[in-house]
């Protein structure tokens, strides 16, 4: 950026060092994103969560120079002792804050997390220039945390800069931009040119027969996998040939596989763990159908993944999927509470080859235009105008 050198950035997303002493991360999208944010700075300078490196971790490690980073206490959870941890662990990010309000020219904040609650208030005073991304969903649901609230609240009322959100934007509020979560570059779409085309003439011929199913994300009680699981017993009582792919870890990896185990589902469905990028591509390209019954999502970046590839998305009625889907244009919409309505969408759908021709498509279409350079293009050209008028 020619107004700004040095960036400094501000996110919860868990680093860790390997045994090589090098920085790297288990969460290889957001890398990639830093990595092009960071091309457009002289220096740049990640404020973040350390923890304990183990061996068995999924990692990717950063390559691109003039990057450097600021570990930090990993701290975080729900229970009391977490909440006195982070409170022990405020004089470490005020100091942080300090040495970063040093070194930077702007400053990036990613919410919603603990750390940038008081970044807002210590650059607010400080009259820094900042701008945000808020990764979560923008509008207000049910059980939401009260601090996530109070985040996009402060966010609307108060931050002066841009702030970049998975949502339309008030007209009123024009710090507020609508935005989105890229994870592939336009080379790696035309990568994909063929293996879609494929895909295509598959359905064309009417050789999809046995789809292949994929769920990404961690599995946790948000993400509603066990719904899907649900789906699926009921599609082996249909006698519904198919293979799900699984494909993340957490904390409900062996209730998933016990129920996998208990309803002999083995020879369908596959835990995949934790997969690379690279590694999670090669799944993609085999899919035809990515399975999301999450019961709230910020911005779709999987189904946007699923475009790439040729994959109809089949997502749970959030606030975001009706616009990721285009009203059945791209994808495929079911309700939470019965199971069995999935089922019957994934067996009714094989019975309509061209609009699942179409879906894919307009799916590529829409890619095509969600690309990391679309991303940082909309990040340059706003934080520029924003600041030459502000």
């Amino acid at each position: 950026m020619e107004r700004f050198k040095k960036l400094a950035i501000i996110s919860d997303c868990v680093h860790y060092f390997n045994e090589a002493g090098l920085p790297v991360t288990e969460n290889h999208i957001f890398k990639r994103q830093m990595e092009m944010l960071a091309g457009q700075f002289d220096e740049t300078l990640i404020c973040c969560p350390f923890g304990r490196f183990s061996p068995e971790k999924v990692i990717s490690i950063y390559d691109t120079p003039g990057i450097q980073f600021m570990p930090l206490p990993n701290v975080g959870g729900n229970n009391f002792a977490d909440k006195i941890k982070i409170l022990k662990t405020l004089p470490a990010w005020w100091k942080a804050f300090k040495k970063i309000n040093i070194f930077a020219d702007i400053i990036y904040q990613r919410f919603p997390n603990n750390i940038n609650i008081p970044g807002f208030f210590y650059f607010w005073f400080r009259k820094t220039k900042v701008f945000a991304t808020y990764t979560g969903a923008w509008k207000n649901y049910r059980n939401e945390p009260l601090t996530y609230r109070f985040q996009k609240w402060v966010l609307k009322k108060f931050f002066k800069g841009p702030v970049f959100i998975y949502a339309d934007c008030d007209q009123q509020q024009h710090h507020l931009v609508e935005s989105f979560s890229p994870s592939y570059i336009l080379e790696e779409w035309n990568e994909e040119t063929d293996f879609v085309q494929q895909k295509i003439e598959k359905i064309r011929n009417g050789l999809l027969i046995e789809p292949v199913f994929v769920c990404v994300g961690s599995l946790v009680s948000y993400k509603n996998q066990q719904f899907i699981l649900d789906a699926c017993l009921a599609l082996k009582k249909e006698n519904f040939r198919y293979t799900l792919y699984i494909v993340g870890d957490g904390p409900l990896r062996e209730n998933y596989q016990d129920f996998i185990d208990a309803n002999q589902l083995g020879d369908c469905v596959i835990l995949t763990g934790k997969k690379k990028y690279e590694e999670l591509r090669l799944i993609y390209r085999h899919a035809d159908f990515l399975l999301q019954a999450s019961l709230t999502e910020g911005f779709g970046k999987t189904p946007m993944e699923g475009f790439f590839h040729g994959v109809i998305p089949v997502l749970s009625e959030t606030s975001y999927s009706e616009k990721m889907t285009a009203k059945d244009k791209r994808g495929f919409l079911f309700p939470l509470g019965n199971p069995e309505i999935l089922s019957g969408i994934l067996i009714e759908c094989l019975a309509h080859p061209q609009k699942l021709i179409s879906m894919i498509e307009a799916g590529r279409t829409f890619a095509q235009t969600h690309t990391l350079e679309n991303w940082i293009n909309e990040y340059v050209e706003t934080i520029n105008v924003y600041f030459e008028n502000n």
